[in-house]
């Protein structure tokens, strides 16, 4: 269950990033879990947010820092 949830969660990471002018899109899940976790974004904090607050998180993210998505092509 738990994979479930982690891939839940990335995947409204991946989606909120894809929203977002500018930032990378269509990484791989890979990718975005390793951001999620540079980031310290836990998966049970992003499965309680709505799609708003999701986004509201990433984007606080990238202006703080561009980010560093490793592995990105």
């Amino acid at each position: 269950m738990q994979c479930y949830q982690y891939l839940a969660a990335t995947t409204s990471i991946a989606n909120a990033l894809d929203s977002i002018p500018g930032a990378s899109h269509k990484l791989p899940f890979g990718v975005v879990a390793d951001w999620m976790d540079e980031n310290n974004i836990e998966a049970e904090d992003v499965l309680l947010a709505n799609g708003d607050e999701v986004r509201a998180i990433v984007e606080n993210l990238i202006q703080s820092d561009q980010p560093d998505i490793p592995h990105a092509a």
